[in-house]
């Protein structure tokens, strides 16, 4: 057989072997939209063309790295803050916004400083420990910390039996898991109900159901007729121990030393951009997530992630040929950690437009695989928005739901002023094992499931912002205005 022709042979069955690996992979199944619901416009293959750039394309990533490696944590008044507001400035006007600005927020300043907390008796031991946000210091220059016996408590109830047992003791409340929401109250509750009885500090389990011993933070209030005693918070198995011994009998003691110290009331910024409509421009679709964070680290999931994710979602929004009909509003909101300023400040400077708002989305649940979406709004339009979306599904196979709920703490002031709320929601079952922790870093981060998140968040507002008809509840403003 002559070589010219072993050769052509062997050319040909390398090229049919390349067009047979090629069918293969183009029949690879690749999340996709649905068909549109019956009753609602086609949607456009521009719903699709989007979703797949979200899927592929690596901006979030990049400036979710960014964001966690360079600007770092960002409590509300530090240096990292304001770093961050610096890179959202010039990250909404980079991913082609039309206009960027800042507002002011008046909100409470409040540092850390040095702590630390140590093992006195039965022996000497260095325990991990954090400082609960707006949680006072444990004394002055000559007498900087605070020293006693502990009392450990299940819960409340069991402390209140023992009231007689609490003054000038330092209180720990182990609480068993029960979720965030019934643990939590130990922490933002717990320092006033122990000082009521004579506590002269607080010591709280982390609010965490798993914990690798990392100790985690966040916010309290004091009652304020009550003394101001500080609080911290314990790792799950520093709390657990401490427990132990003090039901074998062994009395622990501890020194706990906190330089925290509350400011009074200083000014942040919420940064706001704006992608104008190209029909309707005087309507509004504001979606963000808070940009401030606890002192701990990146707080990569909350909450970079939502920043990001909402930053990611307007930027594919902007690079398309075509603009939304509607007025697209970026927030990164501040002080959400310190109390929820940063939403309560935008609604108070922006009343007289609150008509103008159709839709406020709020991204703070992390970057976990997305499920779907929360609807603060009556039953009807949770109904409508659910068949608008339902083409997003096959973006988040798994348990997908738009239901009625909550739409988050930033965007909770416009819900209550009558703007429909919106959500975004995920698979939660590791957000609290890193919440409010020096665990919570990039690394935690899944670049698949946050862009599958971006393609969500992006998916959902350009179903809005360029639906052609009036958006069912503006139809009935409109109505119920009309003289």
């Amino acid at each position: 057989m002559p070589v010219r022709f072993l050769a052509v042979r062997s050319l040909a069955v390398c090229l049919m072997f390349f067009l047979l690996l090629l069918t293969a992979c183009s029949q690879r199944p690749q999340p996709s939209v649905e068909e549109a619901p019956a009753g609602l416009p086609a949607i456009s293959s521009s719903l699709q063309g989007l979703t797949d750039q979200a899927l592929a394309d690596s901006y979030a990533r990049i400036k979710l790295q960014e964001l966690c490696d360079t600007v770092g944590s960002r409590l509300v008044g530090s240096a990292g803050m304001k770093r961050a507001i610096a890179w959202s400035q010039e990250a909404m006007w980079a991913a082609g916004l039309d206009s960027v600005w800042l507002e002011p927020v008046t909100t409470q300043g409040w540092t850390r400083g040095q702590e630390s907390a140590h093992l006195l008796a039965p022996i000497a031991a260095e325990l991990e420990m954090v400082g609960i946000g707006l949680s006072v210091g444990t004394g002055s220059e000559g007498n900087p910390c605070v020293e006693g016996e502990v009392v450990a408590v299940r819960d409340f109830e069991e402390m209140e039996s023992r009231a007689d047992e609490i003054a000038g003791k330092i209180i720990l409340f182990n609480p068993p898991w029960k979720g965030y929401g019934p643990n939590v109250q130990y922490r933002v509750h717990g320092a006033s109900r122990a000082a009521a009885l004579g506590a002269v500090a607080c010591l709280v389990r982390s609010v965490t159901g798993n914990s690798l011993g990392t100790p985690h933070t966040g916010m309290l209030w004091y009652d304020e007729d009550q003394p101001r005693i500080p609080a911290a918070a314990l790792t799950v198995e520093d709390a657990a121990w401490l427990h132990r011994l003090c039901q074998e009998g062994l009395r622990p003691r501890i020194k706990l030393m906190m330089e925290a110290e509350c400011h009074g009331e200083i000014t942040s910024y919420n940064v706001v951009g704006e992608l104008r409509g190209r029909d309707r421009p005087e309507e509004i679709i504001l979606l963000g997530g808070h940009l401030d964070s606890w002192d701990v680290g990146p707080c990569a999931h909350d909450n970079a992630a939502g920043a990001v994710m909402t930053l990611a979602a307007v930027e594919l929004l902007a690079t398309q040929d075509v603009k939304p009909r509607r007025t697209i509003r970026l927030v990164h909101f501040t002080s959400e950690e310190l109390g929820g300023q940063g939403g309560l400040a935008y609604l108070e400077a922006h009343r007289v437009e609150l008509p103008r708002h159709l839709l406020a989305l709020e991204s703070d649940s992390g970057a976990f695989a997305p499920r779907g979406f929360s609807v603060a709004a009556d039953s009807t339009i949770v109904e409508w928005l659910a068949d608008l979306a339902s083409p997003l599904a096959g973006l988040a196979p798994a348990d997908w739901q738009v239901k009625a709920g909550g739409s988050g703490v930033d965007t909770g002031p416009l819900v209550r002023a009558g703007v429909t709320g919106v959500g975004h929601r995920v698979e939660h079952t590791g957000y609290f094992d890193v919440h409010h922790s020096r665990a919570d870093t990039f690394e935690k981060i899944d670049l698949d499931q946050l862009a599958a998140n971006v393609a969500v968040i992006a998916g959902l507002i350009h179903l809005v912002a360029d639906l052609p008809a009036d958006l069912p509840w503006a139809v009935e403003a409109e109505a119920a205005d009309a003289p």
